[in-house]
């Protein structure tokens, strides 16, 4: 007998007996899957849930408020009605209360409907900090989407990404008591939460449902005081659903993840402390570094712009971005995680800090010499390590240290050496004559650079590379650099303006945090400017600037 879609194994086939005994339960694996429709995604008239198909017997039974349907909880799809209004379905089939194959999802997404939230139904507070409740913020700025134009200009932005719904138990989310973000500065896997995640791509292509965890991001950016929209985290275990998710995220290359990041800016960006920060947000500086690195050849995290929506709540534009640690290098170089040293800053993620704190021991301990040198070539891929401080030097990185925003890796075999990859680059590409060639910091990168250049092999290396890349035709160059600028910024900028509509007014209307003005940020009052002013200004300028930094500071680049 065969059964379609299952292929026998032959050692199945062989003895009659046991292939009765197995085939209930591959009949079982080969039921129809839960498919509920309409399609999720953008809907232009109200719409009707229905069960498309389901696993025979079934009951299938479904919820809107983001909790997992259960036997005890959950209604009958068709006992929804008709929906004009933003909603997630969850949905699972049930047979004798035991549920019966895998849960599915419907996101319904109603423009009209989005412009008008307003939290109705959700708490008015996120937690507690210093004693004092923090107000949520649940809706756009009434200004941003007053009129035909306005709303039409944000309902196309809302549109032109692909979306990203997540959906979960309301007070795993926002609860007082076990709500990630009620609780935003709580982290560790007892702060990491169930969900269900959609992928639905913004062309029509056919996009991914899964059950992962979430957990808040990040270090300043989930201080509730510091930013509202904080960046989140997705990690994708057995226990949620899948070990690992698989899906041509970012086209071509690896497609198997089993951590993604949701970025959610924080340095020049709408919701910064700093007044001159937030007129200067662009959201494009950290992609570009990132992609920049890719470019030279090197380890680097792949993102995209998404538009999340949280338990149906639009939540703003966010880089979905690979996180750089050991299982991600594994799929890269091979073997398994444990394979590989890796740390974030001062973080230790897989192995030990052994051969770290060995060779920042050999740049420490003493004037360097030839047999320091050796020894750090022999622990350090200085190729690596020179296009990685250009690009940072180029960007004139403003905010790293030996705490944040790096990582780094290394196999863990004789001669494995450590190699760097480049994260959180948002305090870049500000001032075309920025110098950051003399910054230091114990146990960082920037350590082993001011110990390094002070041996003359690491200069002539240094500024090879140097030369190379800030040639006209050069990776850093004005025409690639600014072109790969230009390419990003025509990606995000038909999507902008429903971030600026979501955020733009928060630190004028809800929460003026520490320093002026307090002004409503817009795409062509704020984003726009900034982002002419580095294509037009800072790369056009910026190449030159930084070769006449690397030769006053001792590095012979070519002209």
């Amino acid at each position: 007998m065969r059964i379609p879609g299952c292929r026998i194994p032959r050692w199945l086939r062989a003895g009659g007996a046991v292939v009765a005994l197995v085939l209930p339960v591959m009949r079982a694996v080969a039921a129809p899957r839960l498919e509920l429709g309409p399609a999720s995604g953008w809907q232009d008239a109200p719409r009707a849930v229905t069960v498309i198909r389901q696993p025979p017997g079934t009951v299938v039974l479904a919820t809107t408020n983001g909790s997992a349907p259960s036997s005890a909880n959950g209604v009958a799809p068709s006992s929804l009605g008709t929906l004009s209004s933003t909603v997630i379905v969850r949905a699972a089939s049930f047979q004798d209360g035991i549920r019966v194959g895998d849960p599915t999802m419907a996101s319904l997404l109603f423009t009209a409907a989005v412009l008008a939230q307003d939290g109705a139904g959700f708490p008015p507070n996120w937690g507690m900090k210093e004693g004092k409740p923090v107000p949520a913020y649940y809706g756009f700025d009434p200004e941003s989407v007053r009129g035909t134009d306005k709303a039409g200009a944000v309902t196309a932005a809302l549109r032109a990404l692909p979306v990203l719904s997540i959906a979960m138990d309301p007070a795993d989310l926002f609860g007082a008591e076990r709500g990630i973000y009620a609780n935003p500065e709580q982290n560790g896997d007892e702060w990491e939460r169930g969900a269900a995640v959609q992928f639905v791509p913004s062309d029509g292509t056919r996009g991914f449902e899964i059950g992962a965890g979430l957990r808040i991001q990040g270090g300043w950016n989930r201080r509730p005081e510091e930013s509202p929209k904080h960046s989140m985290r997705l990690v994708f275990r057995k226990r949620h659903g899948a070990r690992e998710l698989r899906y041509p995220l970012f086209g071509g290359g690896v497609d198997a993840f089993e951590t993604l990041v949701l970025r959610g800016g924080n340095n020049h960006s709408w919701l910064h402390w700093s007044g001159a920060e937030r007129r200067t947000a662009d959201y494009l500086r950290d992609p570009w570094m990132r992609g920049t690195y890719g470019e030279m050849g090197r380890l680097s995290a792949r993102g995209r712009f998404v538009h999340v929506f949280l338990n149906g709540l639009y939540w703003g534009i966010y880089n979905l971005t690979e996180r750089p640690d050991a299982h991600f290098v594994a799929s890269r170089r091979g073997g398994e995680a444990s394979d590989y040293d890796s740390r974030n800053a001062d973080k230790i993620l897989s192995g030990d800090d052994a051969a770290w704190r060995a060779m920042l021991s050999l740049a420490n301990d003493g004037p360097m010499d030839a047999a320091r040198y050796a020894g750090i070539v022999a622990a350090l891929d200085i190729p690596a390590f020179c296009d990685y401080m250009l690009l940072n030097f180029y960007g004139a990185n403003g905010d790293w240290d030996a705490s944040s925003n790096w990582y780094a890796m290394r196999p863990r075999r004789p001669g494995g050496k450590f190699e760097f990859i480049v994260w959180d680059g948002e305090r870049t590409l500000e001032g075309v004559d920025d110098d950051r060639l003399a910054d230091d910091s114990d146990q960082s990168p920037l350590r082993l650079f001011q110990k390094l250049r002070a041996w003359p092999a690491f200069r002539e290396e240094f500024a090879s590379r140097a030369s190379r890349h800030l040639a006209s035709d050069g990776l850093l160059g004005p025409k690639v650099a600014g072109e790969r600028f230009r390419m990003l910024t025509k990606t995000l900028a038909p999507a902008i303006a429903a971030e600026a509509a979501r955020w733009g007014d928060y630190r004028h209307t809800v929460h003026p945090y520490k320093e002026g003005p307090y002004e409503r940020y817009t795409v062509e009052g704020h984003w726009r400017p900034e982002v002419n002013r580095i294509q037009s200004e800072y790369f056009p300028r910026r190449t030159g600037a930084f070769a006449r930094q690397l030769r006053a500071a001792g590095f012979p680049v070519k002209e």
